[in-house]
């Protein structure tokens, strides 16, 4: 089993909220709460960012994330759907040798959401089986 990947997108262009991934909230970033949950979870074997920003990659390394590659910004649209961002990762780490079982996606603009909520999310599928 290769193992699970915590898949974190966070374009740069924001409209509604600009620059929203690098703000704090209640002293901490969106960045920083999706780390906390996903590590603490227990169930995340890589966590990594997929982001068309230099700033917001910075700012996921030092809130301790994977940032192996940059996206292009061709998939950083207003309008990019989710499904060719997920593709782009996958292949990208294909390529570097490493394929995922699960593939959890964690969107940083949830910062709610529990390690319990992942954790319980990954046993699910796994006790469904579901694809």
């Amino acid at each position: 089993m290769a193992g699970v990947l915590g898949l974190v997108p966070a374009r740069g262009g924001s409209k509604g909220v600009p620059h929203k991934n690098l703000r704090p909230l209640a002293g901490h970033t969106l960045l920083e709460y999706v780390h906390q949950a996903a590590t603490t979870s227990g169930v995340i074997d890589r966590l990594v960012l997929s982001t068309d920003s230099p700033d917001i990659a910075d700012a996921g390394r030092r809130a301790g994330l994977e940032v192996p590659f940059l996206r292009p910004a061709s998939l950083a649209q207003d309008d990019t759907p989710m499904l060719p961002v997920i593709t782009h990762a996958l292949d990208t780490l294909a390529a570097s040798g490493w394929v995922p079982d699960i593939v959890v996606l964690l969107q940083p603009t949830s910062p709610l959401r529990r390690p319990e909520h992942v954790r319980a999310a990954v046993d699910q599928l796994r006790q469904t089986r579901a694809d």
